[in-house]
């Protein structure tokens, strides 16, 4: 009688994506350190999202990140490769970031705006494809800012400024994306509408994210990694339960507050308590 083995249980599959961390990497502008030998492992195919008080190091540490800053120490690496040492467009490719606060050229309409996106994946011998027409179309969807592809930037609000440049990321199809502040000068409704977008964005697609953002609660609602930065350190990283804790928006915010579940999602939820 021959034995019957029991099952080797199989891992589960791990997301696809690249590898982002950074080791030991310093930031800084001209004679000032900003961020100061920070180590990060970027979870592949989640939502992170960076936290701390003004000047904290968090865009700094995002345009690190994103190849705009070269270390004064330490590295950056994509997949094992320094980020700092490989071709930019190579890095266009897998990395799109929305800055703080973008410029569009003089006189661009928005439907030029966001197939600018697309110019990473251009070539000598191949320039605009049916490809590129797709991708530029679906991000402007997206976005909501279809309706406006013959407006000129300049005549948006700030709002829709805000939206086509997130579309222009979007277009550029990668597998990492880098956020700075991208609800700024939103109203609430349309800042919800960004973050679902990028949280569908995550489910649906399995993009890699990483955000900085102001509000702790946002934060706290949409990322599946927490990032905490204080004086151009990380001082507590993990999921939001773990992170978002009354000592630590002390520590790091100045701030006296009750954290309870957030009625609608059930994940930590920031209530200041005032003098």
């Amino acid at each position: 009688m021959t034995a019957v083995l029991p099952e080797t249980p199989t891992a589960p599959a791990l997301p696809a994506g690249p590898d982002l961390r950074a080791q030991g990497v310093v930031l800084g502008y001209d004679d000032r350190v900003v961020v100061d030998g920070v180590d990060l492992v970027v979870p592949v195919g989640q939502v992170t999202v960076v936290v701390g008080a003004n000047a904290c190091g968090k865009s700094t540490l995002l345009r690190g990140l994103a190849r705009l800053l070269a270390p004064r120490g330490g590295s950056v690496l994509l997949d094992g490769r320094d980020v700092h040492r490989t071709a930019t467009r190579e890095v266009a490719r897998r990395l799109g970031l929305l800055p703080q606060t973008p410029v569009a050229p003089d006189g661009v309409t928005v439907g030029d705006l966001v197939a600018r996106g697309r110019t990473p994946h251009q070539r000598w011998w191949q320039q605009w494809s049916a490809e590129d027409e797709r991708a530029v179309r679906e991000a402007m969807a997206a976005t909501g800012v279809d309706g406006l592809a013959d407006r000129l930037v300049d005549e948006l609000s700030g709002g829709q400024r805000q939206r086509v440049w997130l579309a222009t990321a979007l277009a550029q199809e990668t597998e990492v994306l880098l956020l700075d502040e991208p609800t700024t000068y939103l109203d609430l409704a349309h800042q919800v509408e960004v973050l679902e977008l990028v949280a569908e964005l995550n489910a649906t697609r399995g993009r890699t994210v990483v955000m900085v953002l102001h509000d702790l609660n946002h934060a706290a609602r949409y990322a599946g990694h927490v990032v905490a930065m204080k004086d151009g350190r990380v001082v507590a990283e993990g999921p939001p339960a773990e992170v978002v804790t009354e000592e630590l928006v002390a520590d790091v915010f100045g701030l006296a507050c009750a954290v309870v579940p957030c009625p609608v999602s059930g994940r930590p939820l920031v209530v200041p308590r005032g003098r």
